[in-house]
């Protein structure tokens, strides 16, 4: 078994959200990663908790193809058992050459029925002809893309040769997959799935076909390219930003560096097979296209997460009622004690009010009086003058009598000729009509304003 000495791998991206807490509570167990090479097998040991993935130790199985599954097989079952497990299902990844990935969008149609329509279509979906196909789909769109499906399809008996093989070897399998699959799970597992990403993995364990790069990406207009290249590495990031429809300059990073790691854990030496351990570990949250019938995967032992899920359950109870029972009851006292006390006190602020409102009455008559005690000779005169000008067929409504000015409202069979009754007296001057002149049946309404001679510039209150 490999030990872990490198630096653990970046998180997905800094901007990724996070999920919330009850999501991201989901993500726990231990998976069982094997990427099949055309050489060796790459195994890899993840453990998934809310706050991240660990990976705990990685394994190459070298030139498994001309060894014994038996001999090949007790090395693994060694190398988890040395890594503290007793019993752990694989999840394990088709040879990249030997599976079709297809996208393929399905409008409208229900979880519960994209299983039926693509069985509809499958036979277009491969150039195999009549030979029988194990293909497996997951959900991999969305925003604009939410209807695109993401489906692996492989000769059945290639994977069932496969199945044979891992059952020598005494390895129970939970699924038979492909890498964009797990890749597009583990990106989704504790943050909201990136806007756009562009990532490789090279391969140089096979001499005789020379380096080769596996492209993965999403973007606006793809939700989900994956391709293998046998060219170099630039002109497959090239070819591949166009066909993501991605900016020439769009960062394109190692697959190790966007996968999810909790820093401190050491980066592992098969990327996928590493993706592939993170999907397996967190079957709750990670959604990923299985090749295998559901009769045919094995499981995990879940009774070794019997006690600390339980734990995790009176955790939760116990801060929900510290968080939201306790505050609510004590607030609901708080407010019986308020309204207790407001009870009390009700007699004596209604007594408190009354005598309030009978002081500013009182107030006013006071005022009132001081301002007729303080009203000057001088106003006296402006009404005695006014009784005298006016003649008897003018009725007046309001006489406002300010320091500067008087302004008179009321009715006259003629309101004009007032003007110059006004302006005629000794005490007025410059008078004219505050509005137009209004006609009723009976008579024209009025409201005009003349100054009081003696006291212009005089602000009026």
């Amino acid at each position: 078994m490999s030990t872990m000495t490198a630096e653990a791998p970046a998180a997905v991206a800094k901007s990724a959200a996070a999920l919330p807490l009850w999501r991201r509570a989901m993500a726990f167990g231990t998976g069982f990663g094997i990427a099949i090479g055309e050489r060796n097998l790459e195994a890899a040991i993840v453990r998934a908790r809310p706050s991240g993935a660990t990976l705990v130790a990685t394994k190459t199985i070298q030139d498994f193809r001309n060894r014994p599954a038996a001999e090949w097989g007790a090395e693994l079952q060694k190398f988890v058992t040395a890594a503290g497990e007793t019993r752990l299902a694989a999840t394990v990844l088709l040879p990249r050459t030997e599976v079709i990935v297809r996208g393929v969008s399905l409008p409208g149609v229900a979880d519960k029925d994209a299983a039926n329509a693509i069985a509809l279509q499958i036979d277009t979906l491969h150039p195999w002809g009549d030979v029988e196909i194990a293909w497996g789909w997951s959900r991999a769109g969305n925003g604009a893309l939410k209807d695109e499906t993401i489906i692996g399809l492989a000769r059945k008996d290639v994977v069932g040769s496969y199945e044979t093989l891992f059952e020598e070897a005494g390895i129970p399998i939970a699924a038979v997959t492909f890498s964009p699959a797990v890749i597009h799970a583990a990106l989704r597992i504790w943050s909201e799935p990136p806007g756009s990403v562009l990532c490789f993995d090279t391969d140089e364990s096979n001499p005789d076909k020379g380096q080769h790069t596996e492209i993965y990406g999403e973007s606006g207009s793809r939700a989900v390219f994956s391709a293998e290249f046998f060219v170099p590495l630039e002109r497959a990031i090239a070819l591949s930003r166009a066909e993501l429809r991605m900016s020439p300059d769009h960062l394109a990073r190692p697959l190790l560096e966007v996968l999810p790691a909790t820093p401190g854990t050491a980066a592992p030496g098969s990327a996928v097979a590493y993706a592939a351990a993170i999907a397996g570990a967190a079957p709750r949250v990670a959604d990923f296209a299985n090749l295998l019938t559901p009769e045919r995967r094995a499981a995990h032992d879940r009774m070794q997460y019997l006690l600390p899920v339980s734990l995790g359950i009176l955790v939760a109870l116990a801060l929900v009622a510290l968080l939201v029972i306790f505050p609510a009851v004590e607030q609901k006292r708080y407010r019986e004690d308020l309204d207790r006390e407001a009870r009390q006190l009700q007699p004596a602020v209604l007594r408190a009010q009354a005598l309030e409102k009978k002081i500013n009455e009182d107030r006013n008559r006071i005022l009132l009086l001081d301002e007729i005690k303080r009203r000057p000779q001088a106003d006296l005169e402006v009404l005695n003058e006014l009784s005298r000008l006016l003649p008897p067929q003018v009725w007046t409504s309001a006489i406002e009598i300010y320091p500067d000015s008087v302004v008179l409202s009321g009715e006259a069979d003629q309101a004009a000729p007032l003007l110059k009754v006004l302006d005629a007296s000794a005490l007025f001057q410059n008078s004219e009509f505050a509005l137009s002149v209004t006609r009723n049946a009976q008579a024209e309404q009025f409201r005009l304003k003349t100054t009081r001679r003696g006291r212009a510039g005089r602000t009026t209150p």
